[in-house]
């Protein structure tokens, strides 16, 4: 058996720390809560973790600060950022990710939706990086914040739902994907998990692309390949 998994999580509210450390243990994973923001740094450095939740709204340094700060160590390129907020609106997402965040999750959708999304990416190694501008398979060229794909210089627009699926199937070429991979990857709950909603979306996505992209596997499994 290997080793486990190691997350840091960020946040001033003791309530949120203690319920993430509770959840988060259960998976399996090894916990270090830091409530001190100017602590979040020094803590990434010796406990050397595969993930780091961070709260947006703490007091200075803030999430986005020490998100920035921590993008800034070549040990910390590639560690997976996830930031966690109470706030909706588009600026705070927009900036977790242009700081270099790979996902947020808004806490009226819960804990338990983060906790999903962490396992999706430590402990079944789907990628989910939100923070990457675009992502090119094939002849396939998918902008994330404009969330518009290009085929073949052909732009392609699709609805919100649409394109975070795309955007996921596309940062895992040839993966078998089944659906509650897709509604934990994305959404991280049930809340989204009528399987004949996902289908619809993804039998759009087909459609629109055209050709072999999406492959049914069946029994809710898929498969996205370049051409």
């Amino acid at each position: 058996m290997g080793r486990a998994y190691r997350i840091l999580v960020v946040d001033d509210d003791l309530d949120i720390l203690e319920l993430l450390r509770y959840n988060l243990s259960r998976e399996g994973f090894k916990i270090k809560v830091v409530e001190n923001s100017h602590e979040a740094v020094d803590a990434a450095v010796s406990f050397r973790p595969d993930l780091i939740i961070l709260n947006i709204m703490m007091p200075a340094p803030s999430g986005i600060e020490i998100c920035k700060q921590l993008r800034s160590l070549p040990k910390f390129k590639d560690t997976y950022i996830f930031f966690l907020t109470a706030r909706s609106e588009h600026y705070y997402h927009d900036a977790a990710l242009d700081t270099g965040g790979d996902d947020f999750i808004e806490k009226i959708v819960g804990l338990r939706a983060l906790t999903k999304k962490v396992s999706t990416v430590l402990n079944d190694q789907f990628v989910i990086r939100k923070s990457v501008p675009s992502v090119i398979v094939g002849n396939l060229v998918i902008h994330r914040r404009a969330a518009l794909a290009y085929l073949k210089g052909i732009p392609i627009r699709f609805s919100k739902h649409e394109f975070e699926l795309l955007f996921f199937f596309a940062q895992n070429p040839r993966k078998i994907i089944s659906l509650q991979n897709l509604v934990n990857s994305i959404w991280g709950s049930e809340v989204y998990s009528a399987a004949n909603s996902v289908e619809a979306y993804i039998n759009s996505i087909a459609q629109k692309l055209g050709g072999k992209w999406l492959t049914s596997l069946g029994n809710g499994r898929y498969k996205f390949s370049p051409r």
